[in-house]
């Protein structure tokens, strides 16, 4: 484990600032806190902490997957910068490509490798590759897509798909049903591909139950046509407002939430949420 973990350190001191500065000036002015600079970082964290638990189950872990895993973690959203469609890879795999030019010491097999994460890390083809073998799960493509579908887990992943499916023009009636079909989706792949590391999944479904909870709540609410202060439909409401509507930051919106709010719900969603979003401090640029 020691051995694993001077390898990430090592990577991280190679990319880690590059990667923030560079991803600051794409995000600059950018406001779309389910995806910005802080989604990538946790994404990121999600991918090193899958790398950790398969090296657990007796993977070996090669230095250039990890290298090359940090990057395409780093760019895989990047497309949302230029076009909030779900088909955001390529833009992505553009982005990453300038960043890329400049590594001088990155061979042009492993840039492919990167690129075709990047593009293709939301596209079902690749969740669906069958795992056969345990070398099945170091898919750099596969990593990626997961890691990024960990973090749509949990209170995070409420906010996540709230505010990215309202800014699509879904309106708040259909967000549930939609977000609970991609969500399942989402599960599923993650399952199939990593179920063998049983500790972790296990983990990973407890997510997963907070989020699809949220939204079986909130869509018999809508069904119900109750509005109340007291409810899943006020955090959405609230969220629509404040990062939607007014463009403000999650930071802004929880301390907003959190001064103003007296119902017991929505109060403890976003005190949980703030507690989820603090995880990103743990990697210190």
């Amino acid at each position: 484990m020691e051995e694993l973990l001077s390898k990430i350190h090592s990577i991280e001191a190679k990319h880690l600032s590059n990667l923030y500065h560079h991803l600051e000036s794409v995000f600059m002015n950018v406001s779309l806190p389910s995806h910005d600079l802080n989604h990538h970082i946790r994404v990121w964290l999600h991918c090193r902490g899958l790398l950790v638990e398969l090296h657990k189950a007796g993977l070996e872990i090669p230095e250039q997957l990890i290298e090359n895993a940090i990057i395409a973690c780093f760019f895989h959203d990047t497309g949302l910068t230029i076009t909030l469609d779900e088909q955001h890879g390529h833009q992505g795999a553009e982005l990453c490509k300038q960043f890329i030019s400049y590594i001088d010491d990155l061979p042009e097999t492993e840039k492919k490798s990167i690129l075709k994460a990047v593009e293709l890390h939301d596209d079902k083809s690749v969740k669906q590759q069958p795992v056969t073998k345990p070398d099945d799960m170091l898919n750099l493509a596969l990593l990626v897509s997961t890691a990024d579908d960990l973090d749509a887990l949990g209170y995070i992943g409420v906010f996540r798909y709230t505010e990215i499916y309202l800014k699509r023009g879904i309106t708040i009636d259909q967000l549930p049903r939609k977000v609970m079909i991609n969500l399942r989706n989402r599960f599923i792949s993650f399952t199939n591909a990593y179920s063998s590391l049983h500790r972790y999944s296990d983990r990973q479904r407890q997510r997963y139950r907070e989020t699809m909870d949220f939204f079986t709540k909130l869509e018999g609410e809508i069904s119900q046509g109750l509005s109340t202060h007291d409810s899943a439909l006020a955090v959405v409401s609230l969220l629509d407002e404040k990062l939607v509507k007014q463009s403000n930051s999650i930071e802004q919106t929880i301390e907003y939430a959190l001064n103003t709010l007296t119902a017991s719900y929505p109060l403890t969603f976003f005190k949980r949420l703030q507690s989820e979003l603090e995880v990103t401090s743990a990697i210190l640029i």
